[in-house]
């Protein structure tokens, strides 16, 4: 199991919840009813909310269940504070209900040629960072990109810690490969905010078939039509793609005449340069185009 830390410098959000914003990642925290799907190698049901219930059956990693509801009953584990849910599943061809912990819970699931990829969330810690002489210790969580069979087998992990204190929100997707040497699939996880101001970075893994691999990530942000930054990748087979590298576009614009009945903005641009050689992935170039002036509606 891989490990990699990714530093993402945010602001502390200050939530009205009590609850941590991890509770926020799971699809069914304003929703019931919802099919969910066991993203650990195995965990426990209970007859109630809490890791003093009685047991009554453990599931395995894939085994899909019900998620009926949401608990007020919290539980931290592995430093995540984290809600109970009440769901239904089968067991034995029976259908039976009981309590999970969420964090058994897989936050997204994505299918694409007989592979099922799962991101779980496995712990959470803080971590001393110095920058420009001031200390400080931001929240990191542990994630998990899992790629099963169709028998639900693991057959690879990769964690990563990311910074989220800003994010409430998960998405993930699988795309093809796009011309990557040795990768049948590129799988992407989300993570942002549902505010102005507020990033969304966006984490691409590629499965070779065996193992998962760790891709350029990018992310985007902006701000009520005042600024934006954007980043978009070319890979070899789109066009303007080139062999064995990835390319970066990275764009931003701020609003330099607000007066006017159309935005006018200076726009910078610049092209990042990746060599891929089937493994990992190396900054080889920088590319900065001239910046110029774009009028907006």
């Amino acid at each position: 199991m891989k490990k990699i830390v990714l530093f993402l410098f945010y602001t502390n959000l200050i939530f009205s919840q009590e609850l941590s914003s991890e509770n926020f990642y799971w699809p069914f925290y304003h929703s019931q009813n919802i099919e969910s799907v066991i993203g650990v190698k195995k965990c426990y049901i209970r007859q109630e909310p809490s890791l003093n219930g009685k047991l009554l059956d453990s599931l395995s990693i894939g085994c899909k269940v019900n998620v009926l509801k949401n608990t007020t009953e919290t539980t931290t584990i592995n430093g995540l504070n984290l809600s109970w849910v009440e769901i239904e599943y089968i067991y034995n061809s029976e259908i039976k209900k009981g309590f999970l912990w969420k964090g058994c819970l897989a936050l997204g699931v994505s299918k694409r040629n007989g592979l099922v990829f799962l991101t779980t969330i496995d712990s959470k810690f803080t971590k001393k960072i110095k920058e420009g002489g001031f200390e400080y210790s931001p929240h990191f969580c542990n994630f998990s990109v899992k790629a099963v069979n169709q028998n639900y087998q693991l057959l690879d992990t990769f964690t990563i810690a990311i910074q989220l204190d800003e994010s409430m929100f998960f998405e993930n997707s699988t795309i093809n490969g796009w011309g990557l040497k040795n990768v049948n699939s590129i799988y992407r996880i989300s993570l942002g905010g549902e505010a102005c101001g507020i990033p969304t970075y966006h984490y691409y893994f590629g499965w070779t078939g065996k193992k998962i691999l760790l891709l350029p990530q990018k992310y985007q942000v902006g701000d009520a039509g005042i600024f934006y930054h954007t980043e978009e990748f070319i890979f070899p087979n789109e066009k303007k793609g080139e062999q064995n590298t990835i390319i970066k576009q990275i764009i931003e614009a701020e609003i330099i005449d607000e007066n006017m009945a159309d935005n006018k903005f200076l726009v910078k641009k610049e092209l990042e340069y990746y060599s891929w050689n089937g493994m990992t992935f190396k900054l080889i170039k920088t590319k900065k185009i001239k910046p110029y002036v774009q009028i907006e509606n």
